[in-house]
């Protein structure tokens, strides 16, 4: 029962070629956590910054994705901003590590706005052990593992204000493959680029409490638009309180707490609205850990 359990999670991966779900992946705090999508995001801060994030999701079905996350950006001389990014990717038997570095350039378009291109280039190492999928007997395809490094080259923009921000990016232009085709044997898994274009506005309600409404939408090609929509309190400038809806997809809950003056953990949980959900209490959970300096 286990071993066909894992082939149907396999079959529905290798013959769905778009699959938004997966095909890069899942935040709930794009928000916090901007340098993995937007290069521009870069040294945008003033300061150094150091992210960790880790990600579970859907909680309640076994092999499911699992994410885990580094970045690192600075401000360097002349406008200039340097990020480095790697993310850990798991679901099943592939597995993905991209590692990319992101060069960022702040043209001021006036007293109060800033304006941020980025370049981000980089690779992905991605590995599909199919000898670990439980298949039952001699099945050509599963018996011979698939290897990969796919290219990244992206770019974005950032507009900066006191009072909003406006980011449009794309971390690959390149689509990926995942699996090919070898022989007689189905092909499936090409990643196509994400376009992600997001905004938020700060209200000051009062001297010590801001709401923060914002949006990100994801488009991939072949593959109905994603929409988030969230509204963040952060109250006396020490702890933060929002909740997220993923159109179709999932509402989320999250807070985040400034530990000390430079540490910042924020915890997120999904309750997913989607298909998946009728399959058992399948959502997710998301945690992140910020230090500036």
């Amino acid at each position: 029962m286990k071993s066909i359990s894992k082939l149907s999670v396999l079959v529905a991966f290798f013959t769905v070629k778009i699959a938004l779900a997966q095909q890069s992946p899942n935040f709930t705090l794009y928000n916090f956590n901007m340098n993995i999508i937007n290069p521009a995001y870069a040294g945008s801060n003033d300061m150094k910054e150091i992210n960790l994030s880790y990600r579970s999701q859907w909680l309640g079905i076994d092999n499911a994705p699992s994410t885990q996350t580094f970045s690192f950006s600075k401000p360097l001389h002349d406008n200039l901003g340097f990020g480095l990014s790697i993310i850990n990717d798991k679901v099943f038997v592939l597995s993905q590590r991209d590692v990319t570095i992101d060069l960022s350039y702040r043209l001021k378009v006036s007293e109060s706005h800033d304006l941020f291109f980025g370049a981000k280039v980089g690779g992905g190492f991605v590995n599909i052990d199919l000898n670990d999928s439980g298949a039952p007997g001699f099945d050509p395809l599963f018996t011979s593992n698939q290897s990969f490094f796919n290219p990244h080259f992206g770019a974005g923009f950032y507009l900066k204000h006191k009072k909003y921000y406006i980011t449009l990016s794309t971390p690959n232009f390149l689509n990926g493959k995942r699996y090919k085709k070898i022989g007689n044997l189905p092909r499936a898994a090409i990643t196509n680029s994400h376009v992600y274009f997001g905004g938020g506005y700060i209200f000051s309600l009062s001297k010590n409490y801001q709401l923060t409404p914002a949006f990100m939408t994801v488009n991939v090609n072949g593959a109905p638009t994603s929409y988030d929509i969230s509204c963040t309190l952060k109250m006396y400038e020490k702890f933060s309180l929002g909740t997220n809806l993923r159109l179709d997809e999932m509402t989320s809950i999250y807070s985040l707490i400034q530990v000390t003056n430079k540490l910042k953990f924020g915890i997120a949980y999904d309750f997913t609205t989607s298909d998946v959900n009728i399959v058992g209490e399948d959502n997710s959970l998301e945690l992140i850990l910020k230090y500036k300096f």
